[in-house]
């Protein structure tokens, strides 16, 4: 790793804490953290109304980690892109999912270059908003369009469709040429932040990219609910967190109402 002036690698820090440590300089393991208390302040987006402060402790973050291992099909061995920003809690969450499962984790040389960056990094898991989840998915489809190959990949997605009733599932086999356009390892596509067309989001899972989309808030950490490989439903927001109570309140006669949400990933509140 190669040193500029000004700045210090990781391998130095690390080397000069186990000296610190063995000087007898432990105050900072020894520190005692209180877990319920605010850890980060955060602004929601304002999409409803005025941005807001939401107060967040460690409990509220960590709880909301652990119920996204529980459900999702994270795997230690792959390699995630980290796009999102870390100021917003969709993108600081997902980053310390990544860490708790031992993802490694590879960051963007921008926008233009996502699809270069999929290739070259090998990305296997990615978590984005659906401006990009859909942006990737045209791409896809122009490079099929480009190839004059939109008919025979209708053909393919119908007869791979109709196996999968009976539990055989060849979909990366058989459009290898496609993923490999993405890398050749993106497996799984996290979806968030907003609503992602049905479309796509079905498009995706043809081609043999488990692609998932929940539901979160600011203020709760952020996943409220999430589709998984289990439970797809193309549209909805999937299911609660296995820690989080949901309920709607004032329905209407469609069953519209305000949604409730109760659980450990709920914000702080002043007293």
């Amino acid at each position: 790793m190669s040193k500029k002036e000004g700045y210090k690698d990781l391998i130095s820090l690390k080397e000069e804490g186990k000296k610190l440590l063995e000087a007898g300089h432990n105050e900072y393991v020894n520190t005692k953290i209180d877990s319920f208390k605010m850890n980060i302040l955060l602004f929601t987006s304002g999409t409803t109304s005025k941005s807001k402060a939401v107060m967040l402790s460690q409990n509220n973050i960590a709880s909301n980690v652990y119920a996204m291992q529980l459900v999702e099909n994270f795997l230690p061995t792959d390699v995630n892109l980290a796009f999102l920003p870390f100021h917003h809690i969709f993108g600081s969450t997902a980053l310390i999912v990544m860490l708790a499962c031992g993802i490694t984790t590879a960051f963007p040389d921008g926008l233009r270059y996502v699809q270069e960056n999929l290739k070259e990094y090998k990305v296997s898991v990615f978590v984005g908003v659906p401006l990009l989840v859909e942006a990737i998915y045209k791409k896809i489809e122009q490079g099929i369009e480009k190839k004059n190959k939109t008919k025979l990949v209708n053909i393919a997605k119908k007869v791979s469709n109709f196996l999968l009733k009976f539990n055989i599932d060849i979909r990366r086999k058989l459009f290898k040429e496609i993923i490999d356009e993405l890398g050749g390892s993106l497996r799984f596509v996290v979806s968030g932040g907003a609503p992602l067309d049905k479309r796509v989001a079905k498009g995706f899972n043809e081609l043999g990219l488990n692609l998932v989309q929940g539901y979160g808030l600011t203020e709760t950490s952020p996943v409220v609910s999430a589709e998984n490989y289990k439970k797809v439903k193309y549209g909805s927001i999937g299911i609660p967190m296995d820690n989080v109570e949901i309920d709607f309140d004032n329905k209407d006669e469609n069953g519209i109402g305000e949604l409730k949400v109760k659980g450990p990933n709920v914000m702080l509140r002043l007293l």
